[in-house]
């Protein structure tokens, strides 16, 4: 792959700058962004140790028609980004170690969508969901889990007469 330094001033733990590149998996997914070359530990009756390439950085990660666009530490989803499925719900918010936990919006292909606080995966702390006819849900979601939820009153809609 093309290597050239990136602008940014960001290091690893170990001090190097992330090199920036494109890679293509055996399955068919593409990576393009920041990564770094981690040196691992010889295997058992080898002299020499294995370089691991770790998306650490800024990228972009594709596979079929899904699809990341955000920040990545040691080669997981970390930080902020978007993740687009191929059913077209989306996920636009925080991850930790590839999991949506954080503040983050989830919104389903049908319109519905979900807007707060997530753990693990799951929504889980303050939050809002909005079905796909427009109803609303407030309150405080427990493990995905919607226990003490209460609905807003939908806005009032008013007639425009034509005269």
């Amino acid at each position: 792959p093309a290597e050239r330094r990136t602008g940014r001033s960001s290091m690893t733990e170990e001090g190097e700058a992330p090199k920036y590149g494109a890679f293509l998996f055996d399955n068919g997914a593409r990576y393009e962004g920041s990564y770094v070359v981690k040196e691992g530990e010889p295997a058992e009756g080898e002299a020499e140790s294995a370089a691991a390439i770790m998306r650490n950085g800024v990228g972009t990660y594709k596979l079929d028609a899904n699809s990341y666009e955000g920040e990545w530490v040691a080669d997981k989803m970390h930080g902020h980004g978007l993740f687009k499925f191929m059913d077209g719900s989306s996920y636009d918010g925080d991850w930790v170690e590839n999991q949506f936990h954080g503040q983050g919006k989830y919104q389903w292909a049908t319109g519905a969508y979900y807007m707060g606080a997530w753990e693990k995966n799951r929504m889980h702390g303050e939050g809002v969901f909005v079905d796909d006819t427009g109803r609303e849900w407030k309150g405080k979601f427990y493990n995905g889990q919607g226990p003490g939820l209460h609905t807003l009153p939908k806005p009032k809609q008013e007639a425009v007469n034509g005269s």
